[in-house]
């Protein structure tokens, strides 16, 4: 029997796209080592190329070692855009359940060819297989996602369950006698097998092109433009959120509040571009001493926060201190010239039984941040030593 010409020309045509594809996306200035899950989807979009490339020349039959190795590889390419679109979604891990899947369906069909099956029982089990591990990527692509990705997400969608759908109808087929075990002989449902496919890869990898798009503009939008830290209101969500975690764990959080001293003149003295580099590199300071888990931000013109996440006090006392060495022993370098620099840190707690609001938690560490500039600036205080609170608390401004 003769292998169809436009089947299988489908097949090796999808291949050659997603080949293209994927090399459009690994050479476009580096992106996928920027980004997180882009590395994946080309990884993705390669794995299901070849795939295609395997069915495509699955020949006479089509249910042999080349199609087992075809679905194997278009298996693996869905687990990958799986995983490429949890990375981008920021998702906790859930790597357990797909690899299950794809284990069993490939299990199956592999058990299937080695077992010496007959050709229908071999073609129908790697049918639902197909069926089966084409549906991975689709909880990633139900979930909500940032506005402007909206339809390039709901066309990859129903392109793989289109597709999904297409195996899973191909498989009860073959296992009714009403359709033929070969993947490239002619029929309606493996037509339209050979048109989804390529075209979930397709519309997949633009998808997640868009949503990462949409993604970075999100991100530009909550960062400070001049420091690269998170600006005020995105600040204040974030602490929100991760104060929000430490409730549910018991764990205790403080609020390191640090401002620069006497910036103003600074800024008179070194011009603005000098004060905007004074700025960065206390910045890049900062984000020496603190960790991924912590949570940095811009609060106002020269005034940084840093919420330390299961942290006490003690630790953020410590936090400040290493910062204020650094800051002593690398000053800022304006038109190559060292600046004496300091800065007054203020410490707040959050303590398990007694969580405070992001808000207020900030209030407390400004209190203590004007009690280190009463006390002469370039010291830490924790709010715990302010014994008059009330008095000390009216002494500072109000940052709500």
């Amino acid at each position: 029997m003769s292998v169809p010409l436009d089947i299988a020309t489908a097949y090796l045509i999808g291949a050659l796209v997603s080949a293209l594809l994927a090399g459009a996306i690994f050479s476009s200035g580096g992106l996928a080592s920027r980004h997180d899950g882009l590395e994946s989807v080309v990884y993705a979009t390669l794995a299901l190329a070849a795939g295609l490339l395997a069915l495509g020349l699955s020949g006479r039959g089509g249910t042999g070692w080349a199609e087992g190795l075809g679905v194997s590889l278009v298996a693996l390419g869905a687990l990958l855009f799986r995983f490429a679109m949890d990375q981008l979604q920021r998702q906790p891990e859930r790597a357990r359940v797909p690899l299950f899947v794809l284990g069993a369906a490939l299990l199956a069909e592999w058990g299937s060819i080695v077992g010496g099956t007959p050709v229908e029982v071999r073609a129908a089990v790697g049918a639902f297989s197909m069926a089966v591990v084409l549906l991975l990527p689709v909880p990633s692509l139900f979930r909500k996602q940032e506005p402007g990705s909206g339809y390039a997400h709901q066309f990859a969608l129903v392109m793989f369950m289109v597709a999904a759908a297409a195996s899973f109808t191909r498989g009860v087929a073959i296992a009714a006698g009403t359709a033929p075990a070969a993947l490239t002989n002619a029929s309606q449902v493996n037509t339209l097998l050979a048109l989804a496919l390529p075209g979930a890869v397709a519309a997949g990898a633009f998808s997640f092109l868009i949503m990462l798009r949409q993604h970075e503009l999100a991100t530009l939008a909550m960062l400070d433009g001049l420091t690269g830290i998170l600006n005020r209101p995105a600040l204040h969500d974030q602490m929100e959120g991760v104060l929000h975690l430490a409730r549910r764990r018991g764990f205790a959080c403080s609020v390191l509040l640090a401002d620069l001293d006497r910036f103003s003149q600074l800024n008179v003295e070194q011009g603005h571009r000098g004060g905007d580099e004074v700025l960065r590199h206390f910045v890049a300071l900062a984000r020496g001493v603190v960790r991924r888990e912590d949570v940095i931000g811009r609060y106002g013109g020269e005034q940084f926060a840093m919420l330390l996440f299961a942290t006490p006090a003690a630790g953020g006392l410590a936090l400040a201190r290493r910062l204020r060495t650094a800051l002593a022993s690398k000053p800022p370098r304006v038109r190559g010239l060292g600046i004496a620099l300091t800065a007054s840190y203020g410490v707040a707690e959050s303590r398990p039984g007694a969580e405070l609001e992001a808000t207020e938690l900030l209030r407390r560490a400004d209190a203590a941040l004007m009690e280190a500039k009463a006390r002469g600036r370039d010291c830490v205080v924790n709010f715990d030593e302010i014994t008059a609170q009330p008095a000390d608390v009216k002494r500072g401004h109000s940052i709500s």
